[in-house]
Formats: structure tokens, C-alpha cells, sequence
């Protein structure tokens, strides 16, 4: 036998003991994949079977049931709110108990006197559900607090923060509409209400007119409100800057009493649509004023003046003056 010939028959030799020895292994692992395979088929079959057995069994449960506010005699209204939970102690088949665990009912809780029996409102609604037993509730019963239902028209506040884009601002004063609710519950609840917020609200970057529905403050169980929602609206511009020189002067001396300022005249800084800065100009907008209580709480020598626009056509805004104060002397005839 040539060298050659022996090379290759130990070659196909050894390459067929290696195949040999693979499909052995592979055979292995693919009856160890089965057993593993039937192993966890039958501990799921015999959970189930467990799971059968035992749930079939009769147990006792602990479940929390949500209370709703049902039927309230129409000219009455409740003082306090109900309680959010009834803790019911129930017993049936363990099937049924996980059922009522996952999805427990809401109790409608209707009150029609100052005691109410919960346990019954809560037997009532599990009759719906068959073979549960109700063995405790938690309350037992409910003393309600009842008054006369009343009801009151309050202004709407506003709780929008607005924040404009630069040299933006309000022409004239933004607006609600509704800017009244009407609000209805237990007297002593409604009496004490001036007034019903709007949610807090921040609207940023604006450069046009506004107009946007804001959510009114939850009412909450025991009081009803008109609206839910209301529209905060505003007409808006652009605003550009100014200022007037103006005279100092005196309201309510005392005859024959005269008082000189130094200085004279302040500089009023103010903020106007750019439509109106025109005409503005053209004009006198302000008065600046000091009176004598003012004088006569003074003693110092130096008032702040009183700053009062009297053009009201106009949608001026005053921002600021100077000087803050003046100096002022009797003038003796």
C-alpha cells in the first residue's frame, strides 16, 4: 500500500469515527431537549390541576370597594364628602373571589336619611354576583350630614399668567365668558364662596390677540358649579414708549394756604400702542398732585406726588417717574 493510499484511509477513517461521534452527541442533546420539554409540560399540567383543585375551595377575602354618592333628596345636599372605600369581608370559591379582586364594584351609597346601612347598599350589590357571601363591612353605617341645597352667582377669577413677546402687552384689560358661575351645594359651604378660581394657567411668547378656554377649579363631590370652562380673551399690540413733563400741583388746602415744590415737575414714563402714541403726544394724559394730608403726615420735607391719568380714551400704561419725591415750602404772603 502506497503512502498516499494510507494517508487517505486513515483520513476518511478518522473523519467518519468524528461524524460518528457527533450525530451520538447530538442525539443526546436532542433527548435531553425532549425530556426537558415533557418535564415542563407536565409540572404546568400539574400546576393547573392544582390551581383547579385548589381554587374550587371555598375561602374568605378581604376586598375594598370604591363608594359613589347615588340618590340625594333633590332640596338637600351633603356637608361632607363620603368615604372613598367600604372594606367588605366576603367568602365563596377561590375563582370567583380573584374575579371580584381584579374587578370589585362600585357601591352607589344613596342617601335619603342621616343613617345609611351599607351593609345592606353592599348586599344589594353583590346579589348580582352568585355564590359570595357578604360577611362584614367596614363601615357598618354612615351618619351623613344633610342641609339645604342653595345656590350663588360668584365672579370668575382668573389664575391665567400671561407673558408677551417684547414690546407686547394687553390693550385694556383682558376678559372672561363667562365671567360669573353659579355654584349649588349645602348652605353652609355656599356661604363662605366670594369668588371661583380658574386653574392655573401660564400662556408665554404672546404677539397677537388671545383668545383660550381655561379649565375652571374642580368643584369636588359636595358642590356643583354652572361652568366647567371658561374663555380668557384679550385684544393684544405693540407698544412702544414715552414721556411727558408735568406740572406738580396741590388738591384740598386750606384756603389761603400756598405751596411751592421744588422741583416743579416730574418726568412720567408711559407705555402706549403704537396706533396711539400720535395722539397721545399731542396731549396732557396725566396729573401729578399732592394733597394736604399728605403734607400734614410729613416730616421729612420730601412727598411722593400722586400720579393720576385723566385721559381715559387712551390705553396708557404708566411705568414709572422721576424724581420719586419733591421738596415743598409754605409760600407766606
Amino acid at each position: 500500500m502506497s503512502k498516499f493510499e494510507e494517508y487517505k484511509e486513515k483520513f476518511i477513517s478518522g473523519w467518519w469515527n468524528d461524524f460518528v461521534k457527533k450525530s451520538d452527541e447530538e442525539a443526546e442533546l436532542e433527548i435531553g431537549r425532549e425530556r426537558i420539554v415533557v418535564f415542563a409540560v407536565a409540572l404546568i399540567l400539574a400546576f393547573c390541576f392544582w390551581l383547579m383543585v385548589n381554587l374550587s375551595r371555598e375561602y374568605n377575602l378581604n376586598v375594598e370597594l370604591p363608594i359613589t354618592l347615588g340618590a340625594v333628596p333633590e332640596e338637600q345636599a351633603l356637608v361632607e364628602d363620603l368615604p372613598d372605600k367600604a372594606t367588605v369581608s366576603v367568602s365563596g370559591e377561590g375563582w370567583k373571589l380573584i374575579s371580584l379582586y381584579n374587578n370589585p364594584p362600585t357601591i352607589n351609597v344613596d342617601v335619603t336619611n342621616a343613617e345609611v346601612n351599607v351593609y345592606d347598599q353592599v348586599q344589594q350589590r353583590m346579589n348580582t354576583l352568585p355564590d359570595i357571601n357578604v360577611q362584614k363591612v367596614q363601615p357598618l353605617i354612615l351618619d351623613v350630614d344633610l342641609e339645604e341645597r342653595v345656590s350663588k352667582k360668584v365672579p370668575v377669577r382668573s389664575r391665567v399668567n400671561v407673558s408677551f413677546d417684547k414690546l407686547y402687552d394687553f390693550v385694556g384689560s383682558p376678559e372672561l365668558s363667562p365671567d360669573s358661575v353659579v355654584i349649588s351645594g349645602a348652605r353652609s359651604l355656599i356661604a363662605n364662596i366670594k369668588e371661583w378660581p380658574t386653574d392655573s394657567v401660564n400662556v408665554t411668547g404672546v404677539a397677537g390677540d388671545l383668545s383660550q378656554l381655561v379649565q375652571l377649579k374642580e368643584s369636588g363631590e359636595l358642590l356643583n358649579i354652572s361652568n366647567e370652562q371658561v374663555t380668557f380673551s384679550g385684544k393684544v399690540s405693540q407698544f412702544t414708549e414715552g414721556e411727558k413733563v408735568i406740572d406738580v400741583s396741590t388738591r384740598n388746602m386750606p384756603l389761603g394756604r400756598s405751596i411751592s415744590f421744588s422741583p416743579s415737575s416730574i418726568t412720567v414714563k408711559y407705555r402706549v400702542p403704537v396706533g396711539e402714541y400720535n395722539d397721545v403726544q399731542k396731549l396732557n394724559p396725566f396729573e401729578a398732585y399732592i394733597t394736604n394730608r399728605q403734607i400734614q403726615q410729613d416730616s421729612s420735607g420730601f412727598i411722593t406726588p400722586k400720579v393720576e391719568q385723566v385721559e381715559t380714551k387712551y390705553h396708557i400704561k404708566i411705568r414709572s417717574f422721576q424724581p420719586r419725591s419733591v421738596a415743598y415750602f409754605m409760600v407766606l404772603d
